[in-house]
């Protein structure tokens, strides 16, 4: 049996957990490849123009795997904390993936994690028997906080290279999702731009698991996103531990939750005394004017460290 899993969205965050328990289970798991210009073109196809680019990315990988596997796995992801949730559109997933791809229904494989049963464990069990797969073979542990998808993703740039910080590069915060930050189609390469800078980046996935909470818990309102909390809980290792120079905050255009999230954090930012630059994507975005627009923010930190 051939599972397939879309390289897309919270793949980057739990792309590994569903990877060991499909091939612990005894299938063969196909994963799309990276995200290319023929991705995009043929979610954008599929999907409706009121769809945020990472969803029309979701469905472009759909649509690529579907001929290569006898099930998709489409990760129907309502919550996965304690009171907190996820995009509205990651509940709807599997009911856009009908919609829109209709030839490809009789393959999904639905993996819903919320929302009274968080425990993603329990939710693969659960597909595991619906497509067929003997209880005895389905495993009973499993790690869902391994965060390796995305840091391999990230070491793909070069980086992390915090073995080199004692030469004195800028240190620049990376602020965003993870399928924002870590899908290099979806943001034009922007590590490739940064590490042409030299500068040293960090995400919110490198930060030490006894960091959660520590800024998210500061709010004067709990926040409604888990995804949210996380670049807040990021974002105080960064100024608190770290000192970055600066943050880089990336974002989808249109996005309702980043639309809040990202106000907040630049207000966090500011309040630090530190510059932000935020960048949106689309599927017209083009790389002319972003590089152009990291240069001047690079140099404008430059510029500042020197003055004060």
């Amino acid at each position: 049996m051939k599972i397939g899993i879309p390289r897309a969205l919270l793949y980057y965050w739990y792309g590994f957990t569903w990877r060991t328990f499909w091939e612990e289970a005894g299938a063969e798991v196909v994963v799309s490849g990276p995200t290319e210009r023929s991705t995009v073109a043929i979610g954008s196809k599929a999907g409706v123009d009121e769809l945020c680019l990472p969803i029309k990315i979701f469905l472009g990988h759909v649509r690529q795997i579907a001929d290569q596997a006898d099930w998709i796995m489409i990760p129907h992801l309502i919550k996965v904390e304690t009171g907190a949730y996820l995009c509205p559109k990651f509940m709807g997933l599997p009911d856009l993936v009908y919609h829109a791809l209709p030839d490809v229904r009789d393959k999904v494989c639905v993996v819903t994690v919320g929302p009274r049963n968080i425990d993603m464990l329990q939710s693969l069990k659960g597909a595991a028997l619906m497509v067929g797969i003997p209880e005895r073979q389905i495993p009973k542990t499993l790690d869902v906080n391994n965060r390796l998808p995305a840091l391999y993703e990230l070491a793909k740039s070069g980086y992390p290279r915090q073995s080199d910080l004692q030469r004195g590069r800028l240190r620049i915060g990376i602020l965003g999702h993870p399928y924002c930050i870590y899908d290099r189609c979806f943001n034009l390469n922007v590590f490739d731009k940064l590490n042409g800078l030299d500068v040293d980046i960090f995400t919110p996935e490198m930060m030490p698991g006894n960091m959660l909470g520590i800024g998210s818990g500061r709010l004067h309102k709990e926040l409604f996103w888990s995804l949210g909390r996380f670049q807040f809980d990021a974002l105080e290792w960064m100024i608190g531990k770290l000192k970055v120079d600066g943050f880089i905050h990336l974002s989808p255009f249109a996005c309702g939750p980043e639309a809040i999230i990202g106000d907040m954090l630049e207000r966090r930012i500011k309040q630090a005394g530190l510059p932000i630059l935020k960048l949106l994507f689309e599927e017209h975005s083009g790389e002319a004017g972003m590089v152009t627009r990291l240069e001047a923010f690079i140099d404008l930190i430059h510029y500042r460290s020197r003055v004060c």
